[in-house]
C-alpha cells in the first residue's frame, strides 16, 4: 500500500510504530522524514499547526501519508495523547517537544519550567503506565553540562547556567529516577547545534547565509567570542 495510510491493524505486531512529539521543530521534522524514508508510518505531533512545507523535509520527498500530523500541546492536551496511545499503539516515542531558545529563557523562566519540567513529568507519568512502550527517546541538550571545552562525556556532572538549561537538566534527572525505579525504557540524546536545509532563518548558519546574500550586517550574540560545533541533519 505505497500511497495509503496503513492503520495499526494492517501491520505486524512486531513492526515498530513511531510517535514523534515536537515534529515541527527543525530536528523533529528531519527525524520524521528519516523514518518515512525507512518505510515507517509516523504519527507526528506539535503544539502549533504544521508550518509552510519549506520547513518540513517530509513534505519534500516522502511518500504521501507516511507522516500523519496531529496538533498536540503537552502543556494542555495530554488527554489527546492518551487517545493516540490507545488508538495507534506506538511502540517507540521520540520526544523533541520543549521550550527552547536559551537567551529568551531569562525573560520568563517560569514558562520554561512549566513546559520542560512540569509538563514533561506529567507526560512521563502517563507514559510509564502505557504498556505498549518499547523505547522512549528523550531529545535533550548538552546545555545541561554548562560551558565545556571539547567533548563532554555522558557521565560529566550537570552544571546548567541558564533557566533553559536548568529546566532540561531537571527533566533529565527526573527521567533517571524513572529508569531506576520503574525500568522506564528511556534513552537520552544530547546533540550539539544542528543545521541543514529548511532551517529557520533566525538560526546562525541560515542567518549568516542570508546576510551574505543580501549584503546586510550580521550581528553575533555574545560579541562573536563563542565557539560552536555543528552537526548536519
Amino acid at each position: 500500500m505505497p500511497n495509503a495510510i496503513r492503520s495499526r491493524r494492517d501491520v505486524s505486531p512486531m513492526t515498530p510504530r513511531f510517535l514523534v512529539l515536537g515534529s515541527n521543530s527543525f530536528s523533529g521534522a528531519f527525524y520524521c522524514d528519516h523514518l518515512a524514508r525507512l518505510g515507517h508510518d509516523v504519527i507526528a505531533t506539535s503544539r502549533s499547526e504544521e508550518p509552510h512545507p519549506a520547513f518540513l523535509p517530509y513534505k519534500w520527498t516522502s511518500r504521501p501519508g507516511a507522516v500523519r500530523f496531529q496538533r498536540l500541546d503537552i502543556n494542555h492536551d495530554l488527554d489527546a495523547l492518551d487517545a493516540i496511545l490507545r488508538d495507534e499503539r506506538p511502540t517507540h516515542i521520540v520526544n523533541f517537544a520543549a521550550q527552547s531558545m536559551v537567551g529568551e529563557s531569562w525573560l520568563n523562566p517560569d514558562h520554561w519550567m512549566m513546559t520542560n519540567v512540569v509538563s514533561q513529568v506529567r507526560l512521563h507519568e502517563r507514559l510509564r503506565r502505557y504498556e505498549g512502550l518499547q523505547r522512549y527517546v528523550h531529545v535533550t541538550t548538552p546545555e545541561v553540562y554548562g560551558s565545556t571545552d571539547g567533548w563532554a562525556k555522558e557521565s560529566q556532572p550537570f552544571n546548567p547556567s541558564t533557566p533553559y538549561a536548568v529546566s532540561r537538566a531537571a527533566s533529565d534527572m527526573s527521567l533517571r529516577t524513572y529508569f531506576a525505579t520503574y525500568g522506564f525504557p528511556v534513552v537520552f540524546t544530547r546533540a550539539a547545534n544542528v543545521y541543514g536545509p529548511g532551517q529557520q532563518l533566525y538560526r546562525i548558519i541560515p542567518r549568516t547565509i542570508y546576510a551574505a546574500m543580501t549584503g546586510r550586517r550580521l550581528t553575533l550574540d555574545g560579541g562573536g567570542r563563542s565557539v560552536r560545533v555543528f552537526i548536519h541533519m
